[in-house]
């Protein structure tokens, strides 16, 4: 029977040395998550082609294919990022879903984001996409109904854009690699329907917001994203979440 599959990229390519360290504390929540909640974890460990080429980021839009060359059945599909956590009692993210693309706002940063759209905008001149409409890509639920469809029309502006997206992302912008292009393709592809979760479902940029203080964003959300951090400290800071919440995964 087909099962609910959280898609993650971890590749061994991967230009963060230190994923294979801050990994292990996410994937100690997320699998004990999964099996309560009947749904299976695919993990992307080698890539597709040189992360040089085509950054993780964009080759998790493989998903589908990927899972149906593992013969691995599906119903719907998450994309997460591997530097999350999930709190061991939130509540199902696909239930919550209602079967449309579903995501996080992430509006804790607007020169960053807006300088992101500007740079990007040469690409949708007619996709109106306004500041405060944009996610963050680190927790993104699929349709079922036309996911695969999103993910092929992805994967296909990076390929016919990828040597003007590879400047920008290496050299010019410099402003993210996947997010920008996916919220104006996501806004073109689906209008104004689009789910919204609420941050507790994406805190990103804790360090910010000073929700490291006494561990208190495990006390109020449910998806922790440590992005922004410096690597390094990364899985410092996740094994130290680990050790202050593990008793509750049992």
């Amino acid at each position: 029977m087909a099962k609910n599959v959280i898609f993650m990229t971890a590749l061994k390519a991967n230009h963060d040395a230190h994923i294979f360290d801050y990994m292990e504390w996410g994937l100690k929540t997320w699998n004990w998550w999964a099996k309560k909640n009947n749904v299976e974890i695919f993990l992307l460990e080698e890539p597709l082609c040189d992360t040089e080429l085509m950054r993780p980021t964009w080759q998790r839009w493989y998903a589908y294919d990927i899972l149906e060359q593992n013969n691995i059945e599906y119903d719907k599909v998450a994309l997460i990022d591997i530097d999350t956590m999930i709190r061991w009692d939130c509540p199902n993210i696909f239930d919550l879903s209602e079967g449309r693309y579903t995501a996080v706002k992430d509006d804790l940063s607007l020169e960053w984001t807006y300088n992101s759209l500007m740079g990007y905008k040469k690409f949708f001149p007619d996709v109106e996409l306004d500041w405060t409409e944009y996610v963050n890509n680190g927790v993104l639920v699929l349709p079922k109904d036309n996911g695969k469809e999103f993910c092929d029309k992805v994967k296909n502006f990076y390929q016919d854009n990828i040597d003007e997206l590879r400047n920008l992302q290496h050299h010019t912008l410099k402003k993210g690699t996947d997010q920008t292009p996916v919220n104006y393709l996501a806004k073109e592809f689906f209008g104004d329907n689009i789910n919204y979760l609420t941050k507790k479902f994406n805190m990103t940029h804790m360090y910010k917001t000073h929700a490291f203080i006494d561990g208190i964003f495990t006390k109020c959300s449910y998806i922790w994203h440590f992005n922004g951090l410096p690597r390094e400290k990364r899985n410092e800071i996740m094994k130290w979440t680990w050790d202050m919440i593990k008793e509750n995964y049992v």
